[in-house]
């Protein structure tokens, strides 16, 4: 476990909105919105640059408790109907912005390799303004075991592929669910696509081959939980 900290106003903002647990707040003045009697620290702004390397725009929050990732076996007992696995996303910011789209969907419980990933920090904290709060999010070893044990327990596998597979429009979508997005410059990897079930993809009209992984992420969980009928 690791102290976390959310830098900047909106962000700041965002977290007490949406109920994060916010130990103290370290400020160069005081803000001009309402902090709920969350205590309140006037520093200096190099007292906040030697904070954090982060963009902290003159506000930072301690988060009252230190980030703990969630336990697979756990998500596993608790068997949700769809799960979002991060074939080794590696920058930061997209990972903070799936997280913030995740959220937005309704889609809490999240699986990311231990390794050769990003992880939580405190740049993924202030891209998700938020979106981190409520979310069940697992690390693994190993993708294709972890996705081989959820197959085991009934789950159909769905990966989006840049290339081969099914419009994700137009196929019919079964419960419970994992949907896979993949790294940045490769994409789903070989291996988990050849365990996937269905292999889907977003059609491309433009002249652009594919779209960043959080927008592409977006627009899967919205199209699947359209079906599911929250």
């Amino acid at each position: 476990m690791e102290q976390k900290y959310i830098c900047g106003k909106n962000s700041v903002l965002d977290a007490i909105e949406n109920g994060i647990a916010i130990k103290k707040i370290y400020a160069i003045k005081l803000p001009n919105f309402n902090t709920r009697n969350i205590k309140i620290k006037i520093v200096s702004k190099h007292f906040l640059d030697n904070l954090t390397d982060l963009n902290h725009q003159g506000i930072v929050a301690i988060l009252e408790e230190r980030f703990d990732y969630h336990d697979f076996e756990k998500m596993i007992k608790e068997k949700p109907d769809i799960i979002l696995v991060l074939d080794h996303i590696m920058d930061p910011q997209n990972l903070g912005a799936i997280l913030r789209v995740a959220n937005g969907s309704g889609v809490n419980n999240i699986i990311l390799p231990r390794d050769r990933s990003a992880q939580i920090n405190d740049v993924v904290l202030k891209v998700s303004s938020g979106g981190f709060a409520g979310l069940n999010i697992s690390r693994v070893n190993s993708l294709q075991s972890a996705l081989e044990k959820l197959k085991n327990i009934g789950y159909w596998i769905y990966a989006s592929a840049i290339e081969k597979g099914n419009n994700f429009q137009k196929i019919k979508y079964n419960l419970p669910m994992v949907i896979v997005v993949g790294n940045e410059a490769k994409g789903v990897s070989k291996t988990i696509l050849n365990i996937s079930d269905q292999n889907i993809f977003i059609p491309m009209y433009g002249s652009v081959q594919s779209l960043n992984v959080s927008v592409a992420t977006g627009i899967l969980l919205y199209e699947i939980i359209k079906h599911k009928n929250f």
